[in-house]
């Protein structure tokens, strides 16, 4: 992909504001639009490529830190690694092949995936988080944009776009490389927040998987299919059920649409401290309020991800093996509830 291109290129007009938004980390000043005629919103102003360092604080990427989650947590979270490796495995055939993980974090995935028999490599944009990965996996990962690295065409069996897709320039051209990388029959398996969900819509410039300006795109389901359908790759299964995320993203956007200091549970809990006027009383007053937050989301989140109204979506996705274009997707209009009359 090309940094800075602009997925979403219809004219101003046809772009309406949704709601104000700021950078939890910098304090800077954003707000999301969408556009009337494709369905997609966006994060605007968009920052320059050089100035995106600035909102991926170093502290957020140190090595081994599993900050103060429980040990049962990891644990739980290898567990879901090896059952999403399986899955894609089981759709890929039954047998190991190759896999690619575009932005591949800390390697626990690829490891999984090792661990099956999978050739496998991986991508990151930065050395630092790179070399973590290897260390984990094992595995080969490259440095760079996806474009950028000139994979070989149909050389992949199995490609991760694992929450990606939101803080890519242009999801649409990450989306047609994955369909060039991917053999005939190959599946990518694709994670991404769901702006059109109930939690989304009510808890607006709140909700903990807005997270501008990292994240550039805001996806409904139909606004991905869309894409998904352009690059010729069609859904095989959706679930908007992702158990590592449903309850901290139930919990932490309720903690902060009540005033408590944005995100300072999930940071607390993952380690990351972007900035450090986040006192002490912040953390035990989300810690106290986290404890009854969380009865009550576990099973709210699972009723509604299986109404499939979920705060995340998980996809597989094909290439077909005949090479045919499945052809767009569903049309889409901005979320009912996110317009800017109902501030």
């Amino acid at each position: 992909m090309v940094q800075g291109v602009v997925f979403c290129s219809h004219p101003p007009a046809e772009r309406e504001r949704l709601f104000a938004a700021a950078d939890y980390v910098t304090g800077d000043a954003f707000h999301v639009e969408c556009c009337r005629a494709c369905g997609l919103a966006q994060t605007r102003p968009r920052p320059r490529p050089a100035e995106m360092g600035r909102y991926y604080p170093v502290t957020w990427y140190r090595d081994g830190a599993r900050g103060h989650l429980p040990a049962i947590a990891f644990q739980a979270q290898r567990a879901l690694y090896r059952r999403r490796a399986t899955r894609v495995e089981t759709m890929c055939g039954g047998r190991p092949g190759r896999v690619l993980d575009i932005g591949c974090g800390s390697g626990l995935l690829l490891q999984e995936f090792r661990r099956r028999g999978w050739r496998c490599e991986g991508t990151e944009l930065s050395e630092r988080i790179a070399g973590r990965a290897r260390r984990t996996a094992g595995v080969r990962v490259r440095v760079g944009e996806l474009t950028a690295l000139h994979f070989q065409g149909s050389r992949f069996d199995a490609i991760v776009l694992w929450h990606v897709l939101e803080h890519v320039p242009d999801p649409a051209g990450v989306l047609a490389e994955v369909a060039r990388l991917l053999r005939p029959g190959g599946i990518a398996m694709v994670g991404v927040p769901n702006f059109g969900s109930p939690e989304a819509r009510l808890t607006r410039a709140g909700w903990y998987h807005l997270a501008v300006p990292r994240h550039l795109s805001h996806f409904t389901y139909p606004t991905i299919t869309r894409l998904i359908a352009e690059a010729g790759l069609r859904i095989r299964r959706a679930s908007f059920l992702a158990p590592e995320y449903d309850t901290i993203s139930f919990v932490q956007s309720t903690l902060n649409c009540l005033g408590v200091r944005r995100n300072a549970l999930s940071n607390w809990l993952s380690g990351r401290e972007p900035r450090r006027d986040v006192g002490r009383s912040a953390v035990v007053a989300s810690v106290v309020l986290a404890l009854p937050l969380a009865a009550v989301a576990v099973p709210v989140t699972v009723l509604v991800g299986l109404a499939r109204r979920g705060a995340t979506m998980s996809l597989l996705v094909e290439k077909p093996p005949g090479g045919a274009h499945p052809g767009p997707g569903p049309g889409s209009a901005c979320p009912p509830l996110h317009r800017a009359s109902d501030r």
